[in-house]
Parts: structure tokens; C-alpha cells; sequence
């Protein structure tokens, strides 16, 4: 919207601050209308009106989230108020249940307000009170009777300690009936597990009095055993007759040692140990599984011993409250609704009526809800613990075994401990689930292969590889067998099996695998050093026993698996028994190439043949024909063989799959591109086999990768891309024919232009990259090269005009001469970075018009300027080979440096225009300090670059550009002015002058109409300049005073050209300029006198800021007056208060001239001469009083202090008012 509204009519010129209008240029500096200002005022007008309407929306939305917080508030409280009474109801729920239902605990009525604030809730319910008191009542007893019975009962006979605990046992245990019939469940449960921990108590009382001699005939773990038995049956039955949950835990839990403690003192072996607490294990498992069989309902009217809090636990909530909304079952409902009767419920016992003191409890009492699932986790904690130690032991007992019973006995246990697990995880997860079923038949199909395993390892303990296969395959036969015996619905444990038998299978697997591996790997070491390796003979001894383990292992990997991994399962199986029936040693050094390429070749054939699982059987062909290549590498005859056939073997696989679609052609083109890829190294080693010089040999693969391109161009367009992934590759050989040779640079060169021709070719992107990390080592070759032409002239800079260059010049130091290798290798890579940036036929079809009569292809210069600036650098290396005398090489590259400059800056920006940039700065600079070694060459050299510089500040077509012009070449005219100084043999001051009158030059062009956009540049440029002239006064008084003064005039003649707002500035700029003249001269003259140096400095201050006040009167004397007065007064007033300075004539000059300062401040009403002037008049005064009072007697100047102290006194009010009137009167100053 903003963007279309009208300009105004007239708006302040953006330049010179003049009114101007968009009917006419600006009056004031003849500027051209800008509407770009003109819409600046529109849109500030705009801006105006918009802003009070943004204000008043800013306000409303304040407003509504002032209410919208408020409301929230106030919803915030009632909501708590329903909290804190639904949690208030359930705290006196539990009292409820014994109790009629009254009207105090109804809910409130529809309607009924809720209190704004409510208190603050009980923390805690009185049932968990009381379950908190009966807890620690209990354990403080029981306490108390383990300790009366280890230690205080021993004060008693044998009669009084028996009748103490039996009367105490017989008295917990009969509290419970009692009890529960006044519904004290919690008193009951208490006693009765008091009760029982007594009668374990009782047994080892029994045993420590040794009691009817138990102690003498029994062994003490079996009467544990017996103890604990006899505690478990007592629990059991004391809580089937009473009903107490609590006897129920005891006698699970003084179960669990009964069997180990009856077998502590037997001599029963380590296996017969896990069978024992498998057997813990598996009762336990019963019981849970008994334990989840449902209860019998209580009788009509009967009342069970925990069923006031299941039902408190079953109760609906009476109230629900979340963040988003409140819902009160108990707040609004109805007589008669849902709320209202889970509300009601309450106060009822479980059978619907209320609870009487009356009612009998039956005499046995089922386990409640509750109690069973805490007793099935009990048993279940139980099994969990008795199975880790069986199998634990079982797993000992299977390693331990050390002959075949033994060994035997372990399996059996193992196997035992796996069917207990797999029972417990049947009914754990439940028998509608298939995962456990499957899990269990996984591990029983596991152990079963352990304990075939284990007897067998031990007989025959030189075929462990073979057995472990063998009990595998057993374990897959059984897998296969029941998948197809098993009925439909135990399929998961005929899964079950067969995953069990594929883990089974993961033992050999890995171990047939490596070894199988392992023989490829050894065939790979035999034929090293390649070459040259030397076969070791046959020693007759096959090994068969892992072959047959590898047969067995993948016949039953093909029998478990399914069909798509059975495919995978045979590739592999092919891979490994041909790196594995050579043996090692082989049977003949032909014997793995010779298995490798058969067995590579029908992969091969089955890739291209079968349209499923191609590229499997691809990578299998591939890792045997690498495996082929590398043990065929110990002969030229044996590499020659490999190579061919690889070739031979990618070429008629490429030929097949011209006709191919899919997997096959996607094969089919892999092997052709390999092909092409080996076809150099072959031609290697068949010339070398044939006992032709390696030199030769060489050479015959550098040809045949230069030529690779050609076999790219020459492949069928349908096999295209893979001939070019090969030709890539395959040129690259011509690197390793380099090696050893004297024109590495030129081989490394070749290779680039066989890569970028290999890339023209190609249909994607980046297919250069291949050859430009060649060119990169290519110019690494040449290094020494570009170190001659680019890096060596740089060492003229430590000997500037030294005179006498040898040779070409290039270097300050004698230097070899180059050989004619790098500047060959150069001229190469002239095409190779042409069709990098031309290729024909990938560009737009508007690129590839014909283009105007006498222009080259917009597609073609870029390719064109780079094969330019590559020639360009060629040529430079081949003048220095060819030796030039100096300055041949440096004049060359000081023009075509600068050459390049210009027009880089004077064309169009470009791909090529930062390069191009680039390479002309390097070429500038490295010829020019090439041209150091004599003054001609040198000022000559400067000159050039002067003019070239030039032209780019004023033509360049960048804004950037004509910046770096103005700079670049400000500095090299100061560098030509020092080098014409120092070659006329002048004095540094004249030197001096000279590039002040460069700076002046510069500083004036900077004021001309071409340089308007690029002034600022340049008066950069012509400061920096004049301040290069100052240092080489090298510190001389006069010349830098006249550097200084001149400059300072040259600065205050800008004034008369720069816009109004910026003249104040430059005025005070040359009045600093002209100040420091002024003392440099006065300092060269030695004066000593403070005021000749402040003095001047502060009246031209004082001019500078009165004019800056009439210019705008809004300005405080403290910016205007400040610094001048600050400059003309602090300096003489440290003078004056020195012992050295303060005379009394400066102080009295100074106290006058600070007087006229504060009586001038007072007149005119300003605040900064005021305060001054006074502040110094104050401190001279205090001064002066001070040196008085070392001539007065010390008592005088106490008396006088204390006079003026009771003056202020006396006047202390007065004296106030007057302060605060001077403050007053000092702030309403300017």
C-alpha cells in the first residue's frame, strides 16, 4: 500500500540540504530529482497518522488481556474450592463405611454456592494412619521378641524359656479369629505374622537348648529345612482356617529354602544342584499358575475380611478436576442419578447394606483380589530368583563337564533350566499371546543344541568345528520337521524353533566364514611381493573337516530361511567354498585364480541370466574377480591371466546387457565399466609378460589410458554413463606410468586431458572432479616452476635496486635453469580447462544459437578466458625455460597483469571476473617486484601501474572497483614519488614535499564531477598519503610544521566545496591541523612557556564553537565554550600550582583571566564559563591561602576554621536557601 502513494511535491535535496522539487534539479548542487526522497516525506507523513492508530489497538488488546487474566483468575479459585472438598470427602471416606449415612455427608444440593477460599485438607487419610501404626507396631514386636529370644531369655531355665515362648506364640496366634470378628483385619493380619515369626523363633530355640537332643542328632541345614517347612505348612493352614493374608506371604516365603537346606548336607554334584533350585523354580511357577485360577464368591450377606478397602479402592471417584474443566460427580447431581448413586455407595458395606458388629466372617475365607495378585508376584519374584540360580548352575555344570557322563548331565540340567524358563514364560505372558510361544520354543531349541553339542565336543575334541555344525543342522532338521507336523495353531512355536535353530546356526556360521576367509586371505599373502612372489608347494594334508562344516552350515541357513535370503544364503556359500577349496597351501599357484574366475564367471552369468537378486549375484562375481586379481599379482604371466580375463569377462557381460533391461543391464554395464576401468593395467601386464622392458611397459599403459576417451566415445550411447565411471577411472593409470619417469608433469598432465575428455562425455554434473584433483597434483609437479615465475621475483623485495640480475632475472639469488617439462605440462592442461568451462550440447538451447555475425558464443567465452589466463601462465613458464634475459619475464607479466586489471574492471561482471581479478593482481605484483632490481625499471614499472590503476578508478563499471582504483592507485603514486625522490638522490624532507603533492593532487581530483560517488575514497586515499609524507620528516621540526601547515590549508580549502554540514567539521579539522604546526614549530624552537602552546589552541577553539553557536543557538555552552575554556585555563592553573610554574605573575594572570571568564559567563548567562572560571578563581584562592598560612603561626589557621564553622552554624538555615538559590540560578544557564 505504502509503495503506491504520490511523492511530495518539494523535499530537502538528500546532498546539500537545499529545497528542491521534482519538476526541476536541485538549486543548490544542480542534482538530478530524486524521487526516492520525495517519497521518503510521503511515507514519514504516513507514519504519523498510522502511529496513534497502532497506539489505540495497543491499548484495547492491554485492556482484554487485563479481563481475559482476570477471568482466569476467578476460574482458577473456584476450581480449587472443588478440590479441596472432593479431597476432604475421600479423606473421611473409610470412617464412612461403618457408620449409617447421615446428611453431613451428602453432597451439597444443586446450586449451592461453593466457599471462595477453602482450608487447608488433611495431609493424610486415617486409614493410612492406622496401616502406618499397625506396620511399625509390628516391626517394633518383632523386634523385640528376635532380641528377648538371642539374648535376654538366656536368664531363664530351660522350663521358663519354653513356656515364655510357647505362651507367647500361642497368644499371637490366637488374637486373629478374635479380632477379625470386630473387623480389625489390620490387628488380625499383625498377630498373626507376629505369631509366625514366633514359631520360627520357637525352632531355633529348639535347636540352641537343644531340645530332646535335636541339636546332637540332626544336621543343622536339614533342621533349617525342616523349621522352615514346618513354618510354610503352618502359614498355610493357619491362613486357610483364619483367613489372614499375611500367614499366606510367611509360608511362601519360609518355602523357598526348604529343598536347598534338605540338600546342604548331600552329596549331590553341581548339576544335581540346578536340578534343586529348578525345582524351587518350577513350585513356584505353580503356585502362580494356581494362583491365577479365580476365587470362590463369598456367601450373600457375608462380608470378607478386606472388603471395606476394596471397595474404598473400587469407589468411583467423586470428583474429577484437570486444567481444561471441572466434572463433580458429588457438586451438581440428582437424587436418583448416576453421581448421586456412586455417591451413596460410600456409606454401604460390599454386600449392600451396612456393616454390623453382628455379622460372623466364614470360617475360610478365599483370598481376596488383592492378596492374590500380591502373592502371585511374590511366587513370581520367587521363580524369577530360584530359575537365575538353576540356570546359572546348569550353565556351570554344561562348561565343567569334563568327560562325556558329566558333560552329558550338564546338557540334560541345561536343557531343564530352559524348559522351566520357557513354562514361566508361557504363563507369564499368557496363553493367547504367540510371542511367548515363540520364545519358549527359540530356547528349548538352543539348549537342545547345547546338550547335543557339549557330549559330542568332549569325545571328539579334534572335530569341534565339524559338531558344532552337525548339532546345528540337527537343530534345523527338527526346525523343518515341525513346521510341517505342528497343527496351525502352535505355528509361533514352530517359529519359535526355527529362530531358535537360525541362532544356533550364528556359532558355526562365523567360524566356517572366517575360515573360509582366512584361506582368501592367506592366497592373497602368498602372492606378495607381487611380481616376484614365490609359490610354497602342496604338503599333501587337505582339509576337508571345514568344508564339510561350511556344507552342512549352509544347508541348513538354506533350509530355515525363506526365499529371498535363501538367494543371499547361496551367493555367500559360492564365495566362501571358492576362496576355500585351493586350501592353503594350494594345491597350485594357478588353483585360486584359476576357482575365482569359473566361479566369478557363472555368478556372472546368473546376474545377467536371472532378472531377481542381479546385483547380489553382481557383488559376488565382483568380490571373486578382486579376490582373483590380487592373488594373480604374484607373476606378470599369472597378473596378465587376470587381468584379461576380467576384461574379457566385463566386455562380453557389457555386450549382453546392451539388449538387457533391469538388474541385468544395471550388472551388464558395472562389468563393462570395469572393464574399460582394468583395460590399462592389462596392457601392462601382457607387455610385461612378454618380457618387454618395464620402461615400455609403461609407456604401452600410458597410451592405453590417454586412449580411453576414445573407447568412451566409441561405447554404445545406452551404456554411456558406465563407460564413463570406467574411462574415469582408466585414465587415472596414466599416474602410475609416471612413476620413475623424468617428465612426471607431462604424464600427470596427459592424465588430466584423458579425464576432462572422459568428462565432456558425461550426462551429470561434477564429472570434472576426477580431473581437477589431477590438475592440482599436475601443478604440484610443476611447483618448482610456479615458484620460479610467481614466488622467486618476490626475493627482489629484500634487495631493492641491487642491480645485476643474472639470466631471466626472476630470483635475487643464482638458480638453476628449468627443464621444458613443466611448460609442456602446461600447454596440455590449456584443453583440459577449456571443456571445463565449454561443454557442447549441456547448455540451454538459447545458448547454442548461432551467434551475431563477428561475436564469439556467449557459451564459448568463458571457456576461452580460461584457456587464456592457463596459456598465459604456460607461456610465462616457457619463456623462463627458455631463458629470457630480464626484464623479458617481468615486463610481460607487469603488462599482462595490468592489462588484465583494466579489463576485468572495465567488462561486465562475470564468472570469470574474481579470477580474473585475481590473476591480474598476482601478475602485477609478482612483475613489478620482479623489476626492482633496477630504479629505471622500477619507476617505469610504477608508472605503468599508476595509469593502470587510474583508468580503473574512473572507467571501472563497479563502484567497488573505482574504490580499490582510487586507494590502490593513491598509494602506488606515493610509492612512485618516493621512488622518483630516492633515485634523484633528494633529501627526505623534499621526498616529503613530493608526496604531499601527491596527496594534494589526489585530494583536489577528489572534487572534480567524475569522482563525486568515489569521494570519500579519495580523500582517504590523499589523508593517508599526506600522513606518509609526515613520517618521512623522520621527526624534523620545520618540515613537519610545513607538512602540517600546508596540509592544514589544503584541508580548509575543502571547506569551500563540501556540503553545509559538514563545513564545521573540516573547519575544526584544519584548525587542528594548523594547531599542531604551530606547536611542532614552537617545540623544534625550543619554547618552553605552557601559554604559547594553550593559548592559540584555545582562541581557535573558541572561534571554531562561537560559530558553531550562531550556526545553532540550541547549543550548551559546555560543547561550544567547554573544551576551548578547558584548553586555556587547566593547563596554566597545573602550572601555577607547581613549585616550578607557579609564579606569582602567571597566578595573577590567570586569576585575571579566570575572573573575566566568570564575570564574560555571568553576563551572558553561560553555565560552562561560569563554573570554570570560578572553579579556577576557587582553587588559586585556596592556593594563595595555603602559602599564607605556612607564614602565620599554626594557631591562626584552627581559629579561623573554627570561626567559619560557627559561622555556618549561626547562618546554617540562611545558608541553605542560598545554596539552593545559586543552584537554581546555575541550572537556568545554557
Amino acid at each position: 500500500m505504502l509503495s503506491r502513494m504520490e511523492p511530495a511535491s518539494t523535499y530537502p535535496c538528500p546532498v546539500c540540504g537545499q529545497t528542491a522539487t521534482l519538476a526541476g534539479p536541485c538549486p543548490g548542487c544542480g542534482r538530478a530529482p530524486d524521487a526516492n526522497a520525495a517519497a521518503v516525506l510521503a511515507h514519514d507523513a504516513r507514519i504519523a497518522a498510522l502511529v496513534p492508530q497502532v497506539e489505540q489497538a495497543r491499548s484495547a488488546y492491554e485492556s482484554l488481556s487485563a479481563q481475559l487474566a482476570q477471568v482466569r483468575r476467578d476460574r482458577e479459585l473456584h476450581a480449587t474450592a472443588v478440590r479441596t472438598a472432593v479431597a476432604r470427602e475421600r479423606a473421611h471416606q473409610s470412617t464412612l463405611l461403618t457408620l449409617p449415612p447421615t446428611t453431613a455427608t451428602r453432597p451439597p444440593a444443586a446450586g449451592t454456592a461453593l466457599p471462595p477460599h477453602a482450608g487447608r485438607g488433611p495431609e493424610s487419610s486415617p486409614r493410612t494412619v492406622q496401616n502406618l501404626l499397625f506396620v511399625l507396631g509390628g516391626l517394633l514386636l518383632g523386634i523385640a521378641a528376635i532380641v528377648f529370644t538371642a539374648v535376654a531369655w538366656a536368664a531363664f531355665d530351660v522350663t521358663g524359656r519354653a513356656l515364655i515362648l510357647g505362651v507367647l506364640t500361642l497368644g499371637m496366634l490366637a488374637v486373629p479369629p478374635l479380632v477379625r470378628r470386630r473387623a480389625l483385619t489390620g490387628t488380625a493380619e499383625t498377630f498373626a505374622a507376629l505369631g509366625l515369626l514366633l514359631v520360627v523363633l520357637d525352632g531355633y530355640a529348639v535347636w540352641y537348648v537343644n531340645l530332646g537332643g535335636v541339636a546332637d542328632t540332626w544336621d543343622p541345614a536339614f533342621y533349617a529345612g525342616a523349621v522352615a517347612a514346618f513354618t510354610a505348612l503352618l502359614g498355610y493352614g493357619y491362613a486357610r482356617a483364619v483367613g489372614t493374608a499375611a500367614t499366606r506371604f510367611g509360608a511362601l516365603l519360609t518355602a523357598q529354602p526348604v529343598l536347598p537346606l534338605l540338600f546342604v548336607e548331600s552329596s549331590i554334584d553341581i548339576a544335581g544342584w540346578s536340578a534343586v533350585f529348578l525345582a524351587v523354580a518350577l513350585g513356584d511357577l505353580l503356585l502362580y499358575r494356581a494362583l491365577h485360577t479365580p476365587a470362590t464368591a463369598p456367601a450373600s450377606g457375608a462380608l470378607s475380611a478386606t472388603a471395606p478397602a476394596a471397595d474404598a479402592a473400587a469407589a468411583p471417584s467423586s470428583a474429577a478436576v484437570d486444567g481444561t474443566g471441572i466434572a463433580a460427580a458429588g457438586v451438581n447431581a440428582e437424587p436418583g442419578t448416576a453421581a448421586a448413586a456412586g455417591t451413596g455407595d460410600l456409606t454401604t458395606g460390599a454386600a449392600g447394606g451396612p456393616a454390623r458388629a453382628g455379622d460372623e466372617p466364614r470360617t475360610t475365607a478365599p483370598t481376596p483380589p488383592a492378596g492374590r495378585a500380591a502373592l502371585r508376584v511374590l511366587a513370581m519374584l520367587g521363580y524369577c530368583g530360584a530359575l537365575v540360580v538353576g540356570a546359572v548352575v546348569a550353565l556351570f555344570a554344561w562348561l565343567l563337564g569334563t568327560d562325556v557322563d558329566t558333560a552329558a548331565t550338564g546338557g540334560l540340567v541345561l536343557l531343564a533350566a530352559a524348559g522351566v524358563l520357557a513354562a514361566g514364560l508361557w504363563q507369564v505372558t499368557g496363553s493367547a499371546t504367540g510371542l511367548s510361544r515363540a520364545v519358549a520354543g527359540a530356547l528349548l531349541t538352543l539348549a537342545l543344541a547345547a546338550a547335543v553339542a557339549r557330549p559330542a565336543l568332549v569325545l571328539w575334541p579334534d572335530y569341534q568345528l565339524l559338531v558344532v555344525a552337525s548339532a546345528a543342522a540337527l537343530v534345523a532338521a527338527l526346525a523343518v520337521g515341525l513346521r510341517r507336523r505342528l497343527p496351525e495353531r502352535l505355528s509361533t512355536v514352530a517359529d519359535g524353533v526355527r529362530v531358535g535353530a537360525l541362532v544356533a546356526l550364528c556359532v558355526p556360521a562365523p567360524l566356517v566364514a572366517g575360515w573360509a576367509l582366512l584361506i582368501g586371505w592367506r592366497s592373497v599373502v602368498d602372492a606378495t611381493p607381487w611380481w616376484d612372489a614365490v609359490h610354497v608347494p602342496f604338503d599333501g594334508s587337505y582339509s576337508w573337516q571345514p568344508l564339510v562344516a561350511l556344507v552342512l552350515t549352509a544347508g541348513a541357513a538354506w533350509a530355515l530361511t525363506r526365499l529371498p535370503v535363501r538367494a543371499w544364503v547361496t551367493a555367500a556359500t559360492l564365495v566362501l567354498l571358492a576362496l576355500a577349496l585351493p586350501d592353503n597351501p594350494a594345491l597350485s599357484s594357478w588353483a585360486p585364480l584359476v576357482i575365482d574366475l569359473v566361479v566369478a564367471a557363472g555368478a556372472l552369468a546368473i546376474a545377467l541370466l536371472l532378472r531377481r537378486n542381479g546385483a547380489l549375484w553382481g557383488g559376488a562375481a565382483a568380490l571373486l574377480a578382486a579376490h582373483a586379481l590380487l592373488v594373480g599379482a604374484r607373476s606378470p604371466v599369472h597378473s596378465a591371466v587376470a587381468l584379461s580375463a576380467v576384461v574379457l569377462l566385463g566386455l562380453a557381460a557389457a555386450a549382453v546387457a546392451r539388449t538387457r533391461t533391469g538388474a541385468p543391464f544395471l550388472v551388464g554395464g558395472s562389468a563393462g565399466a570395469v572393464a574399460l576401468a582394468l583395460l590399462p593395467p592389462a596392457v601392462h601386464s601382457v607387455v610385461a609378460a612378454a618380457g618387454v622392458d618395464d620402461l615400455w611397459a609403461r609407456r604401452a599403459m600410458l597410451a592405453a589410458a590417454v586412449l580411453t576417451p576414445l573407447w568412451v566415445y566409441l561405447s554404445p550411447a545406452r551404456l554411456r554413463d558406465f563407460a564413463v565411471v570406467g574411462g574415469l577411472v582408466g585414465a587415472l593409470w596414466a599416474l602410475p606410468a609416471a612413476w620413475g619417469q623424468d617428465a612426471q608433469s607431462v604424464y600427470a598432465a596427459l592424465c588430466t586431458l584423458a579425464l576432462a575428455l572422459v568428462g565432456v562425455q558425461a550426462r551429470w554434473a561434477r564429472a570434472e572432479l576426477p580431473a581437477q584433483g589431477v590438475l592440482a597434483l599436475t601443478l604440484l609437479m610443476c611447483g618448482e616452476a610456479l615458484h620460479r615465475v610467481f614466488i622467486a621475483p618476490l626475493s627482489w623485495l629484500t634487495r631493492i635496486w641491487a642491480g645485476d640480475p643474472v639470466g631471466t632475472g626472476l630470483a635475487a639469488y643464482p638458480v638453476d635453469p628449468l627443464p621444458w617439462a613443466p611448460a609442456i605440462a602446461l600447454f596440455l592442461l590449456v584443453p583440459a580447462v577449456a571443456f571445463w568451462f565449454w561443454r557442447p550440447g549441456r547448455g540451454p538451447s538459447a545458448e547454442r544459437e548461432a551467434p551475431a555475425e563477428g561475436r564469439i558464443p556467449s557459451s564459448l567465452r568463458p571457456a576461452l578466458a580460461a584457456a587464456g589466463l592457463t596459456t598465459g601462465v604456460a607461456v610465462l613458464v616457457a619463456l623462463a625455460a627458455a631463458g629470457a634475459p630480464w626484464p623479458t619475464v617481468s615486463a610481460v607479466q607487469l603488462v599482462l597483469g595490468t592489462a588484465l586489471l583494466v579489463l576485468v574492471a572495465l567488462r561486465p561482471a562475470g564468472v570469470l571476473t574474481l579470477p580474473g581479478g585475481l590473476y591480474g593482481l598476482l601478475l602485477t605484483g609478482v612483475g613489478l617486484a620482479g623489476l626492482l632490481a633496477e630504479k629505471w625499471s622500477t619507476i617505469a614499472g610504477l608508472a605503468l601501474v599508476t595509469v593502470a590503476l587510474s583508468a580503473v578508478a574512473v572507467g571501472a563499471r563497479a563502484r567497488a572497483a573505482r574504490t580499490a582504483g582510487w586507494l590502490s592507485g593513491a598509494a602506488v603514486k606515493v610509492l612512485l614519488a618516493i621512488a622518483v625522490g630516492e633515485a634523484a638522490e633528494l633529501r627526505t624532507e623534499f621526498t616529503a614535499y613530493l608526496v604531499l603533492g601527491v596527496a594534494a593532487l589526489v585530494l583536489g581530483l577528489a572534487y572534480a564531477p567524475f569522482v563525486r560517488e568515489q569521494r570519500a575514497a579519495a580523500e582517504a586515499a590523499a589523508h593517508s598519503a599526506a600522513l606518509v609524507a609526515l613520517t618521512l620528516c623522520h621527526g624534523q621540526g620545520r618540515p613537519s610544521a610545513l607538512v602540517l601547515a600546508l596540509w592544514g590549508v589544503a584541508a580548509g580549502l575543502t571547506v569551500l566545496r563540501a556540503p553545509a554540514g559538514e563545513r564545521l567539521v573540516r573547519a575544526a579539522a584544519a584548525a587542528v591541523l594548523e594547531a599542531l604546526a604551530w606547536w611542532v614549530i614552537l617545540f623544534a624552537e625550543g619554547v618552553g612557556l605552557l601559554e604559547a602552546y594553550t593559548l592559540p589552541v584555545a582562541l581557535l577553539a573558541v572561534g571554531v564553537g562561537w560559530y558553531a553557536a550562531r550556526r545553532r543557538p540550541e547549543l550548551s555552552s559546555w560543547l561550544f565554550a567547554g573544551p576551548a575554556l578547558a584548553a586555556a585555563l587547566l593547563p596554566s592553573l597545573a602550572g601555577a600550582l607547581t613549585d616550578e610554574g607557579g609564579t606569582p605573575l602567571r597566578r595573577l594572570l590567570l586569576g585575571a583571566g579566570a575572573l573575566a571568564v566568570t564575570v564574560f559567563g555571568a553576563v551572558r548567562r553561560l553555565q560552562a564559563p561560569v563554573l570554570l572560571g570560578g572553579a579556577v578563581l576557587l582553587v588559586l584562592a585556596l592556593h594563595e591561602l595555603l602559602l599564607v598560612s605556612r607564614l602565620l603561626p599554626t594557631w591562626v589557621p584552627i581559629a579561623v576554621g573554627g570561626a567559619v564553622l560557627l559561622a555556618l552554624a549561626i547562618t546554617y538555615e540562611r545558608s541553605r536557601r542560598d545554596v539552593a538559590r545559586l543552584r537554581a540560578a546555575v541550572g537556568r544557564m545554557r
